[in-house]
């Protein structure tokens, strides 16, 4: 079966912005099905007419399949409160986004009407849960059989199972007590309003390995997490269970029966816990506004947040010199690191890894270097070593080396390459070949230009005697310098022209061509360079910091040069390999600049073969923002206000982010994803009404602007009664807010679906800028 085409939403929604849509139904709900077709023959066209001998039957059972008991492990792309985190949640409804938008439609509930969800997200404490001990969300690991097996206590579905289930199979399942499960279960008609599809442009998101189409399915709350009283210093723990409601349709009622059990088995697809705190602590904006504070709280300044270890020293006049020259360099990047001569000395040399806080001057020596101790530097006046592109040169090669399927596309390369030289050179030199006009001389050439003279004639005539003695041609005087001749043969343009020219379309040059610049694409975006090559010092990168860079263009070309080194056994290979480099380096480059937009399954703008190598910048995070909001949007523009592309954009571990932006930007948002963001209430349980009518004047709201700081709604008004936490009440606040929105906009708005509703109670997601000084370097 072919995979569905992508949905126009991930490219065609301006970035930022989303489009709510009540669900995502499918053509039939997983489930078992059988077609059946009859046939009759009659005596006429009458449908009265006599049916003549028996009714034809034929029958087709089939099955819609559809998760059930489980869901994929990658099914989950954000969660909201994050996972394990602390902050002030208290007004936020919990909330789940998951990648497939149709998943909660997919299973029907019995006695309900299309469009309801057969998922809930429940909101628990400790108290509230049966069993599950060992594990800190409370579920209980164990078989189908086990789960669905009778008991006195516990209540169970009635879950028809699929035909591909088997009681063996695993599942997870949690335990609540009856009347917990009464009080803040959903009732089965509002069920619809606690889930709803939402479509985003994913291009500033991390790619995580997702099937990213642009729409997401949210499932929602009804209950707002448990905190502790005001003023109270103590954190309050909030479970929330992603369960199954198929088979408890007769639960999901004002009076349930619960036939004497005191708990109800549901089937747990998903599990996360958080504290709430009553005061303001890990929130998405305290985060982001502590990356803009030094470790002692201050305010960090523009030249503290570059990627450097800080200075014991300034860098003045009043500086001695010794002291000011180390300050340069820490200033520069640089991280002093122990260094082992190859005589035995120990001492220290400097070291700056690709990313760098100053803007690096390119130099030719890295990409024209064969060895690692080309590339050392020396200080003369302090002494001092700079190791950083002999350090590239070295990882460059270990890499090549660690990577066999890599490794044998490169010598397979070269071998061709040699072997193409070979053939040009003995073209160029023989005399035994005539000139085919201006092109090269071969050996079909000449056998082409035999036929089209008088071969044929000659063969019809009657042999003669010859009459002048035959002597074999005089075989060229070699040149004096064999050596020297094949690399002035190898320098020329001709030769060049034909070697670039077969790069592409190539016998045996193309087949191994395309492997080994995919390899060194990637190389170049750093994907396979260690971590501690990037920041040397974990000081550099502390906890909940961010830091700015440049991209050192001679570091990737040392990289890259200590790659294409391997295998070179002669300096014919190495003279041939710099030559052959160049057009290398230029389509690793290209695939450098689409490789993100290739994993995206998008079309790359095509770059300006003539202009400059754009500079390279970019950006780490190391914060709970990463893993709070691993799909964490990053957004940089350039002095004029475009979009820069992003080249990579990769989780680094689970609190660390890298961006690799192509040029250097104005200014960097980090932000909230938008089908992610929070959804909830403000303080005093009040929610801005938003407009929900195409723009009229006189105020001409877009569709979802707030349509007045002082037109609310008191959402915390519609709770049910009789509950511990505070639980909505959907058939008293439904009404309430079409109601509110009539008078607010002046006019019937018409039924609130739950794409309205999901509209009127979100938080609108929260961002920092960072610009660059004076707004143009970033």
């Amino acid at each position: 079966m072919s995979p569905s085409p992508q949905h126009p939403a991930r490219d065609t929604i301006p970035l930022g912005d989303i489009e709510l849509h009540d669900n995502y139904l499918p053509a039939l709900p997983a489930g078992d099905y059988r077609a059946e077709v009859t046939h009759a023959l009659r005596t006429g066209q009458d449908d009265h007419a006599p049916v003549v001998g028996d009714t034809f039957t034929a029958t087709q059972s089939f099955t819609v399949r559809g998760p059930q008991v489980t869901i994929d492990t990658g099914a989950v792309v954000a969660r909201q409160p994050p996972d394990a985190s602390t902050g002030r949640f208290a007004e936020v409804l919990p909330h789940v986004v998951l990648g497939d938008p149709m998943l909660p439609w997919e299973r029907a509930l019995e006695g309900a009407p299309p469009g309801t969800p057969w998922l809930a997200l429940l909101v628990l404490t400790d108290d509230q849960l049966v069993g599950g001990t060992d594990a800190p969300t409370r579920t209980i690991s164990g078989t189908v059989g086990q789960f669905l097996a009778s008991d006195a206590a516990v209540l169970k579905p009635e879950l028809k199972l699929e035909a591909d289930l088997g009681d063996a199979d695993p599942c997870a399942y949690i335990q609540v007590a009856a009347t917990e499960f009464h009080a803040i279960a959903p009732r089965l008609d509002e069920l619809r309003f606690l889930a709803h599809c939402r479509g985003a442009n994913t291009g500033d998101r991390p790619i995580l390995g997702l099937q990213e189409d642009g729409l997401f399915a949210v499932v929602v709350a009804s209950r707002f997490p448990a905190d502790a009283p005001p003023g109270s210093t103590t954190v309050t723990k909030n479970i929330v269970h992603l369960v199954s409601l198929e088979g408890h349709e007769k639960l999901l009622v004002d009076d349930p029966n619960f036939q004497g059990r005191t708990s109800v088995a549901l089937l747990s697809l998903a599990s996360w816990s958080f504290w709430a705190y009553p005061d303001l602590q890990a929130d998405f904006a305290d985060l982001a506004e502590g990356l803009t504070r030094t470790p002692d709280g201050a305010q960090a300044g523009r030249e503290e947040m570059w990627l450097r270890l800080a200075s014991p020293y300034p860098d003045g006049d009043a500086t001695p010199a010794p002291q000011r020259h180390v300050a340069r360099r820490l200033n520069d990047g640089y991280v002093p690191l122990p260094y082992l001569t190859r005589s035995g000395e120990s001492t220290y040399g400097w070291y700056r890894g690709p990313l760098t806080p100053v803007l690096p001057v390119a130099t030719a020596a890295a990409a024209q270097a064969t060895t690692a101790d080309a590339l050392i530097g020396y200080d003369l006046a302090w002494g001092g070593f700079d190791l950083s592109l002999a350090t590239a040169f070295e990882t460059g090669r270990a890499l090549a080396l660690a990577d066999a399927a890599f490794g044998q596309h490169l010598l397979a390369f070269k071998h061709a390459a040699r072997n193409l030289v070979d053939t040009l050179y003995h073209q160029a030199t023989s005399n035994h070949l005539p000139e085919d006009g201006d092109g090269p001389r071969t050996a079909r050439a000449a056998f082409g230009a035999l036929l089209d003279g008088s071969l044929l004639t000659t063969l019809g005539t009657p042999p003669g005697r010859p009459t002048d003695p035959w002597s074999p041609p005089t075989p060229a005087a070699p040149p004096a310098d064999p050596a020297q001749a094949l690399e002035d043969f190898l320098r020329s343009d001709t030769t060049r022209a034909t070697l670039t020219e077969a790069l592409a379309d190539g016998d045996g040059l193309a087949e191994h061509f395309a492997p080994v610049v995919q390899w060194l694409g990637r190389l170049m975006l750093l994907y396979p360079v260690p971590f501690i090559h990037l920041v040397p010092d974990e000081r550099m990168l502390p906890k909940e910091s961010l830091r700015f860079f440049h991209l050192d263009p001679s570091w990737l070309d040392a990289l890259v040069s200590g790659t294409l080194g391997i295998g070179a056994q002669s300096s014919r290979d190495t003279l041939q390999g710099q030559f052959v480099a160049a057009s290398v380096r230029a389509a690793a480059a290209r695939v450098a600049a689409a490789h993100r937009a290739t994993l995206r399954g998008t079309t790359p703008d095509d770059p300006d073969p003539g202009g400059a190598a754009p500079e390279v910048s970019g950006l780490l995070l190391r914060s709970a923002l990463v893993s709070g909001w691993p799909n964490l949007a990053v957004r940089a523009v350039d002095p004029g206000g475009a979009e820069l592309p992003i080249l990579r954009m990769d989780h680094l571990a689970p609190n660390v982010l890298l961006c690799l932006f192509d040029g250097l930007p104005a200014m960097v948002e980090l932000r909230e994803p938008q089908e992610g963001f929070r959804f909830g209430v403000e303080d005093h349980g009040v929610i801005p009404l938003r407009n929900m009518l195409p723009p009229r004047p006189p105020a001409n709201l877009r569709l979802g602007e707030q349509i007045g700081t002082s037109v609310t709604f008191p959402v915390l008004d519609h709770l049910r009664t009789g509950t511990s936490g505070r639980v909505l009440n959907l058939d008293s606040l439904v009404p309430a807010l079409r109601a509110a929105l009539d008078a607010a906009h002046g006019t019937t708005v018409g039924p609130i679906g739950p794409a309205d509703l999901a509209m009127q109670m979100v938080k609108v997601p929260e961002a920092i800028h960072f610009t660059g000084p004076d707004g143009d370097r970033g």
